[in-house]
C-alpha cells in the first residue's frame, strides 16, 4: 500500500493540504446531507474507493503524486464521516470521542518514535498503509475538535468562525514550533496535521454556509488541482527516500 510517489513537506505541501482539508471536509458532508446516504455507508463507499486508488497506483509502473492527492481527499471525507456517525448515530459526546482519539492516536505515535526508523527531514512519513492509519486518526481528532467548538455557541454560524480563528492560531503556534524551536520529526508533523483538519473543517464548513456543499466542494476542489499544477516541486519516491535512510544509518 505505499505509494510510489509523494510530496516534500514544505510550504507547498501545507498549502495544498490547507485547501485539501477544506475540499475533504465538504465531500464527505455530501456523502449524508447531499446524496442522503448513511455515515456508515458513506464509509464503506470511501474504503472501496481508497481500495481502487491503491490498485490502480500499484498498477502503474512510476506511479504519481495525484494518487497522493486524491487519497488524502478520500481520506479527510472519510474522516468527517467518522466524526459525524460517531455524535450523530452512536450518540457519544465530543468530548468521549476527542478522548478515544487521543489514546489512539498518542498510542501510534508513541510506538513510531520507538521504532528505528527515523523520518527523513522533508519528507514525509512512509506513505504505507500505517500511514493512512495515522492520517484517518488525525482527521478524524481535529474533525471533533472542530465540530465540538463550532456547537459549543447558540448560534453554528457564531461559533464556526470562532473556531475557525482558534485553529488559526494554533496553526500558526505549531509551525512556529516546527520551524523555530526545532521541532522536526513524525510527532511534529502528525499535531500539524491535526490542526490542519480542524481548521479545514470550520473553514470548510463556512464556504458551506456562503454558496452550499456542491459549489463549495467544486471550487476548492479546483483550487487544490490548480495550486498543484502551477506551484510545481519535485515529489520523493520511495526509492529515493530509502536511499536516504541507508545514507544516514552509515
Amino acid at each position: 500500500m505505499r505509494l510510489k510517489v509523494t510530496p516534500k513537506v514544505g510550504p507547498r505541501y501545507w498549502a495544498a493540504i490547507l485547501v485539501a482539508s477544506m475540499c475533504g471536509t465538504n465531500m464527505g458532508d455530501t456523502i449524508p446531507d447531499v446524496l442522503k446516504v448513511s455515515a456508515l455507508s458513506g464509509l464503506i463507499m470511501l474504503a472501496f474507493m481508497f481500495a481502487l486508488l491503491m490498485s490502480a497506483e500499484r498498477a502503474t509502473s512510476r506511479g504519481s503524486e495525484a494518487f497522493y492527492w486524491i487519497a488524502i481527499l478520500v481520506v479527510r471525507a472519510a474522516a468527517t464521516n467518522i466524526a459525524d456517525y460517531s455524535i450523530d448515530q452512536a450518540h457519544l459526546t465530543y468530548l468521549n470521542v476527542i478522548a478515544a482519539l487521543v489514546l489512539l492516536l498518542g498510542g501510534i505515535l508513541v510506538l513510531q518514535h520507538r521504532s528505528k526508523s527515523k523520518q527523513i527531514k522533508g519528507a514525509l512519513p512512509p506513505a504505507c498503509g500505517f500511514y493512512w492509519l495515522t492520517m484517518l486518526l488525525a482527521g478524524s481528532l481535529g474533525t471533533v475538535i472542530g465540530d465540538a467548538l463550532g456547537h459549543s455557541f447558540n448560534s453554528v454560524q457564531m461559533g464556526v468562525p470562532i473556531s475557525a480563528s482558534i485553529a488559526t492560531l494554533a496553526l500558526l503556534l505549531i509551525w512556529i514550533a516546527r520551524t523555530r524551536m526545532d521541532w522536526p520529526g513524525a510527532t511534529s508533523y502528525w499535531v500539524a496535521v491535526v490542526g490542519v483538519r480542524w481548521w479545514g473543517t470550520n473553514v470548510g464548513d463556512v464556504l458551506a454556509f456562503l454558496l452550499s456543499l456542491v459549489p463549495s466542494a467544486s471550487i476548492t476542489g479546483s483550487a487544490l488541482a490548480i495550486l498543484l499544477l502551477t506551484w510545481r516541486a519535485s515529489p520523493t519516491g520511495s526509492t529515493d527516500l530509502a536511499r536516504s535512510s541507508r545514507g544516514q544509518e552509515t
